[in-house]
């Protein structure tokens, strides 16, 4: 039978229930006294309602349960017959102060400690996405693609697929970067990241080496796919770039290789991508190549 959200919640206050009832239970047939039973026992449903629903609604329930069970207790002793005497009374008070106070005490606890750990997984995740990202194209760095293309070779391996890896270099851009300075270097840079994305499939994965160096990993593709996406890289790359108010040209030369025909690890495979970009550069640059 299919547990749906409305039955989770009916089993999740059927428990509350039973934890805050069960001491008043527990003390008709067990030889127990009522505060013992009550310390211990209404604890589970105070947190299992912290965790559920926060501080604020676990400490009203808390609140309520308290009450609930004094005018029990003074009922009890007026059931029975019994007077209640200043010094019972007074404990009976206790006991719930000494809960309420301990309780509250231990949420706001736990809600510190959840709160770092919070910020602690925050400031993790940033740590690990600078680790990760190149700063300033906001592309996957050459730490992610080793990652990366050792887990596509496994996954290539299992089902027997081929992918592949161009490895990109911008003809002029050191003449670029050293004329116009660094600043607007880097500006070209951001660009290309940008074109080469649109250029690429959605399933392509674009990182930034270093420098002007850019390596796309393509997934589950063949070389009559992968020379398409080449070429559309080379017609986007043709369009004249805006740095300092002027109309500046740049040109990819792109190496390509393919797994596992020109490698089976890492190192391999991008080598001959390197490889095979060089040779783009001596047919003349702006083309691309295989391996």
């Amino acid at each position: 039978m299919e547990i749906t959200k409305k039955n989770m919640n009916t089993m999740f206050w059927i428990t509350v229930i039973l934890f805050l009832i069960l001491p008043i239970i527990l003390e008709k047939f067990v030889p127990i006294h009522f505060y013992s039973s009550y310390w211990f026992l209404s604890f589970p449903s105070i947190f299992i309602v912290l965790f559920r629903f926060g501080p604020k609604l676990g400490i009203t329930i808390l609140g309520v349960s308290s009450l609930i069970h004094i005018i029990w207790e003074v009922c009890e002793f007026i059931r029975t017959g019994e007077l209640i005497s200043k010094e019972e009374f007074e404990m009976i008070i206790i006991v719930n102060l000494v809960k309420v106070s301990v309780t509250i005490l231990t949420t706001v606890y736990l809600v510190k400690i959840n709160q770092h750990r919070k910020e602690l997984q925050i400031l993790n995740e940033k740590l690990g996405k600078l680790a990760h990202m190149d700063h300033l194209t906001g592309l996957p760095n050459r730490l992610m693609l080793e990652d990366y293309i050792n887990q596509v070779i496994k996954i290539s391996e299992k089902y027997n697929e081929r992918f592949s890896v161009m490895f990109l270099d911008l003809d002029r851009f050191k003449e670029i970067n050293d004329t116009l300075g660094h600043a607007t270097g880097d500006y070209l840079l951001i660009q290309v990241a940008e074109r080469l994305q649109r250029s690429v499939r959605k399933n392509d994965v674009v990182f930034r080496l270093a420098g002007d160096e850019f390596v796309i990993v393509l997934k589950d593709i063949t070389k009559e796919e992968c020379r398409n996406v080449a070429e559309r890289i080379i017609n986007e790359m043709s369009d004249s770039f805006i740095l300092e108010g002027m109309e500046s040209g740049i040109s990819p030369s792109i190496g390509i290789s393919f797994y596992p025909e020109n490698g089976r690890s890492y190192q391999e495979i991008l080598k001959n991508a390197d490889k095979a970009m060089y040779f783009a550069k001596l047919k003349g640059k702006n083309n691309f190549q295989f391996i």
